[in-house]
């Protein structure tokens, strides 16, 4: 199913739509469709419901504050214990306290990664360039 849209445009970004569908021989509403497609952020549903609510407050953070998010690195101490308990999971069943820190220390890596990703998208989204790779800290 689709829908009907009606936009009003500047002349300039018209030309640069109408320039774009000509070069890529495809009607201007596919040029329109596909730049919507990769310039919306995903939407909070399309995250795992378990981590929703950690990505949710992301979306009122200023700029300043989502590259300081995007920023942000698993402590060191958090990865060793992490490493740890895998290398111990693989040589011997785990005992319920450490298979339980395992999945904490799992969850707080997933958070981490979503919250980072979900940072990057929103920057670019608000039209802000997001730092380059080599700008970012390296994990310790």
């Amino acid at each position: 199913m689709t829908q009907t849209v009606v936009l009003r445009l500047s002349d300039t970004l018209y030309q640069q739509l109408h320039r774009a569908a000509e070069l890529a021989q495809v009607p201007m509403e596919s040029i329109v469709e596909q730049s919507l497609s990769h310039s919306l952020p995903p939407l909070l549903e399309d995250i795992p419901a378990e981590y929703q609510p950690d990505v949710y407050p992301l979306l009122q953070m200023s700029p300043k504050q989502l590259l300081k998010e995007a920023s942000r690195v698993f402590p060191a101490h958090r990865w060793r214990q992490y490493e740890t308990l895998l290398a111990a999971k693989r040589e011997r069943p785990l005992q319920p306290d450490e298979e339980a820190h395992l999945a904490a220390l799992r969850r707080e890596a997933d958070v981490l990664v979503l919250r980072k990703a979900y940072a990057l998208v929103l920057l670019k989204r608000r039209g802000l360039a997001s730092p380059p790779i080599e700008a970012l800290p390296e994990p310790a």
